[in-house]
């Protein structure tokens, strides 16, 4: 990155919000910059439920345009922006016997909710009674009726890295581990110095506008840029992850919480099960964002009150998660009762724009709407009407289509015929890096050792590791296992005997010397233990916990 740049657009975060405002300014033609003081989805954009949703539960409580525009945002998603990282998922809303009108109430909710899936898909929302349940879900304890609907799954991180990385390839300049050390603005130009943590240089910019997209961080930003700020409301959400049993099936099913009967999802991911969301106030550390043992304890119990055939004990929970959402103000009394509505600030006399709150589904959208201001602000022209369409449904990187992967896949196939799990491997990597797969299943041809897969669903392999320790700017061996793979949530024990050799493969890419791997080896595991740590039950847990079966 050239320093004392004059650009057109400075964008602070590299989370999904950042991600897509990046690539839609550099689809526009602006000159852009992008610079994130941790890593890439380091924030909420990888701690998600990995659901891409128009928000159900939003309607119960009067939120009709933003369910609407999820709902159109989940479509260009699913159908034109990222078919490769997203896949329909049936979601099973289960009611007891006293909640027959709440039934018929939610019916009639997913008529307006389930017909834009219906109408441009073919996947139709509806009823599902009592023997259909029982038989369909062996594991969930009988319940006389349900209803079921579609949404959307995502690999969270990996969505905002291809956002980036098409962004990149329009133009955009990106950098991780780089933070704010100056910035003025004076004659209509901001004057921004900021410094790279990778090596300790400074870079400066004049930059026509600024965006503050740090989501959370987006008061300590807006401090920092020497302006005024919107308090925001800090709404972790935690979950915690289960083996998934072979009788579970490929739906979703949301349960009530035992301790306030707000809605639960239990989501099949690959081997595992994520479980959640709880939703409460947090008020410390942003980098330190943990579910409290108590929360582990709802989710758990919960769990095993709608399961209980699964026979799951404490020591069966995988590993838990939490991520901060930053919600804005909304003057609403309950969490439950909070949407996730987004809002765009703008500060024409120093042209800044803040971009606060929404959520996975709808960041294409915020996008759109955050670089229509920036462009107002540098009096520029609207986008005509092609280059809107191109905004609305330009596929992502790597930019293949079905038809494109499919035909890719074959080739590939018949090419590397001799490779041990071919098809998985074949599959994995054309969905995940388009026609760069080709480059990783050479290496793999020459050296064999390096494609065994490391987990049981995903074949990740340490090829494809120092494949994207070269292209994807990680600074530490936690950017590649929780990042740009999912490891750190699939591999059993954080894929632990095997991260001595990724580390050595990886480190000849970014230069480790022994005690620099050593030191990266010992950050993943503290993070991991301090995760499983979250899993042990709290003192406040109710009597019915198994406590047998505490994880040591």
């Amino acid at each position: 990155m050239a320093s004392d740049q004059e650009i057109d657009l400075l964008v602070f975060g590299g989370g999904i919000t950042g991600a897509g405002i990046a690539r839609d300014a550099a689809l526009r033609g602006l000159s852009i910059a992008l610079v994130e003081s941790h890593d890439f989805a380091s924030g909420t954009s990888h701690l998600t439920s990995k659901v891409v949703h128009g928000g159900l539960r939003y309607l119960e409580h009067g939120h009709i345009k933003p369910v609407v525009d999820a709902l159109i945002e989940r479509y260009r998603l699913l159908e034109h922006l990222a078919p490769n990282l997203i896949r329909p998922l049936q979601f099973v809303l289960p009611f007891e016997n006293n909640e027959f009108v709440k039934w018929l109430y939610t019916l009639t909710g997913l008529h307006l909710y389930g017909f834009p899936e219906w109408y441009r898909c073919g996947r139709a929302s509806g009823p599902r009674l009592g023997v259909r349940l029982t038989r369909d879900y062996p594991l969930m304890r009988p319940y006389p009726f349900a209803v079921t609907f579609w949404d959307a799954q995502t690999n969270d991180a990996r969505l905002v890295l291809s956002t980036l990385r098409t962004a990149e390839a329009s133009g955009a300049m990106l950098q991780n581990y780089t933070s704010i050390r100056e910035a003025v603005y004076d004659n209509h130009r901001w004057h921004l110095t900021v410094c790279s943590e990778r090596d300790g240089q400074t870079h400066k910019f004049r930059a026509r506008a600024v965006v503050n997209a740090t989501g959370p961080w987006c008061p300590q930003t807006a401090a920092l840029l020497g302006v005024k700020y919107v308090s925001l409301t800090w709404l972790k959400g935690s979950h915690m992850m289960l083996p998934r049993p072979a009788r579970f099936g490929e739906d979703a099913i949301v349960m009530r919480s035992v301790r306030d009967n707000r809605p639960l999802w239990v989501i099949p991911w690959h081997h595992r099960l994520i479980v959640g969301t709880t939703e409460s106030n947090h008020t410390g550390d942003l980098r330190d964002v943990r579910p409290t043992a108590d929360e582990v304890d709802d989710l758990f119990e919960s769990f095993r009150r709608a399961f209980p055939k699964a026979g799951f004990s404490r020591g069966d929970i995988c590993g838990a998660y939490a991520g901060v959402r930053p919600i804005v103000p909304q003057g609403v009394e309950s969490a439950n009762q909070l949407s996730r509505e987004h809002r765009i600030d703008v500060d024409a006399d120093r042209r800044l724009v803040t971009v606060m709150g929404g959520k996975l589904t709808t960041f294409r959208m915020m996008a759109e709407q955050s670089v229509d201001e920036v462009e107002r602000l540098l009096h520029r022209s609207p986008p005509i009407r092609a280059v809107r369409r191109r905004l609305r449904e330009q596929r992502l990187w790597p930019g293949l289509s079905r038809d494109e992967g499919r035909q890719l896949r074959a080739n590939l196939a018949r090419i590397y015929d001799a490779l041990p799990h071919r098809d998985r491997l074949v599959k994995h990597l054309v969905l995940s890096y388009g026609w760069e797969a080709s480059g990783i299943l050479e290496e793999i041809a020459r050296q064999p050792s390096l494609g065994v897969p490391l987990t049981q669903t995903v074949p990740y392999t340490v090829a494809e590791l120092g494949y994207l320790a070269r292209t994807e700017k990680p600074l530490r061996l936690l950017d590649l296992v929780k990042r740009r793979t999912s490891l750190y949530f699939l591999a059993d024990d954080c894929c632990a005997c095997m991260l001595p050799r990724i580390a050595e493969h990886v480190g000849r890419s970014l230069g480790w010397d022994r005690e620099r791997r050593a030191r990266e080896l010992e950050h993943v595991a503290a993070e991991f233990a301090a995760d499983l740590a979250c899993c042990r039950p709290s003192t406040a847990a109710p009597a019915l916990l198994d406590r047998q079966s505490v994880v040591a």
